[in-house]
């Protein structure tokens, strides 16, 4: 593309020729300004009465790096795409990022940006507002009156400057710089750190292990999209669930990958819930397949267990157990669903299939001579009654 360039700075972008021809019918005029572009809509009878259209003044050559990508993902995830730009967070530290990204990349103005507030709290308002102008560097001016709703827990922040003309060039980005995100791991792992900060969350356990990470969106070719850059950086991801609009990540080499990434890290209260989480995620019984499998029906002699309940005795994600060893020793005929205690599917052995684990590491011991060691009989009757 044209529009795109790499070279020996990186890759750089031509806003210019990336901006849509017309909106709506309506033509859109794009001005090359030096180091600069002007967009706006031609004065017109038709259109606001052939008074001068409100004029937006962009950076017309943007270096795509980690705060571009980062700064469309957080857009993308939690930003609104309807009459101008629109970002509102209840974190201040995601807030500044964004208002960073839209300054040095797009080359607004924060200044130029009005701001709304709501709070729970009917006091302080003018306290509210003065503390916020100094963290986000926003004029008190451009504030709004304070929203007061009771029904929240915290302050939300919202950001804005209306025009259709700037969203819809960022909804062209977006679009135009998709196959650059899927093909490049940097840029994929920079904007998936954008959507999770904005759309995504951790989940823990009661223990404090971390449970899974979840993507939540509404659009499905949203999703679709997610799911080919966690590909690209090589995380498996579960089914896209309608009724929660969400999919999710479970697994410790997918953790890992996830930390090693840093897609967790731009929102600091989901980055420090993320590493307390991992931290506690320790796997001491690193287990072969058949291994696995073997203590799977060890478990189940003793009666029926779930998914969640063999995971915890065998210390392997619950994903694991479910997609790939049950699977396995059903076929093989070793043991059947036989019910469900509340939401989650119960497994039993098959009558009289009880296979003992393998005997890693220890000495054989002959059958019948009583056996001096300390390890017990390998004897099918022998962890049958063991079980027990």
């Amino acid at each position: 593309m044209k529009e795109i360039v790499g070279d020996q700075d990186g890759v750089i972008l031509d806003t210019l020729e990336m901006v849509p021809s017309e909106i709506s019918g309506r033509k859109v005029v794009a001005k090359s300004l030096s180091n600069k572009v002007a967009l706006y809509p031609p004065a017109s009878g038709k259109w606001g009465g052939g008074r001068e259209s409100k004029k937006v003044i962009l950076n017309r050559i943007v270096l795509l790096d980690r705060l571009f990508f980062e700064g469309l993902g957080l857009w993308q995830g939690e930003g609104s795409k309807g009459k101008g730009i629109y970002f509102c967070n209840s974190n201040l530290q995601i807030m500044r990022h964004f208002l960073t990204f839209v300054e040095e990349k797009l080359g607004l103005p924060r200044a130029d940006f009005k701001v709304t507030v709501c709070t729970p709290r009917s006091s302080e308002q003018d306290e509210i507002r003065e503390k916020l102008s100094e963290v986000l560097g926003v004029p008190i001016n451009n504030f709004t009156a304070v929203c007061v709703d009771p029904r929240i827990n915290k302050e939300n922040v919202q950001v804005y400057i209306n025009s259709i003309v700037l969203v819809e060039l960022l909804k062209n980005l977006h679009e135009k710089l998709k196959p650059l995100i899927r093909s490049n791991t940097e840029f994929a792992a920079a904007y998936l750190r954008g959507i999770f900060a904005g759309e995504g969350s951790v989940l823990l356990k009661k223990s404090g292990v971390l449970f899974h990470v979840d993507f939540a969106t509404k659009d499905e070719s949203s999703v679709e999209f997610y799911k080919q850059c966690l590909d690209l950086l090589g995380i498996a991801h579960g089914k896209y669930m309608e009724r929660s609009l969400k999919f999710q990540i479970y697994g410790r080499r997918n953790f890992q990958r996830f930390k090693e990434l840093d897609i967790h890290t731009l929102h600091p209260e989901k980055h420090v819930k993320f590493e307390q989480g991992f931290a506690n995620y320790k796997r001491t019984n690193v287990l072969d397949g058949e291994e696995a499998r073997s203590l799977i029906i060890q478990q189940l002699a003793s009666g029926p267990k779930t998914y969640d309940e063999l995971a915890a005795a065998l210390g392997k994600a619950r994903t694991t157990i479910q997609a790939h060893h049950i699977p396995i020793l059903e076929r093989r005929g070793l043991l059947k669903c036989v019910g469900k205690r509340g939401q989650a599917s119960l497994w039993a052995l098959t009558e009289g299939k009880i296979t003992p684990p393998p005997n890693v590491n220890r000495a054989p011991c002959e059958e019948p001579t009583p056996c001096s060691c300390t390890c017990p009989t390998t004897s099918p009757s022998a962890w049958a009654s063991s079980a027990r």
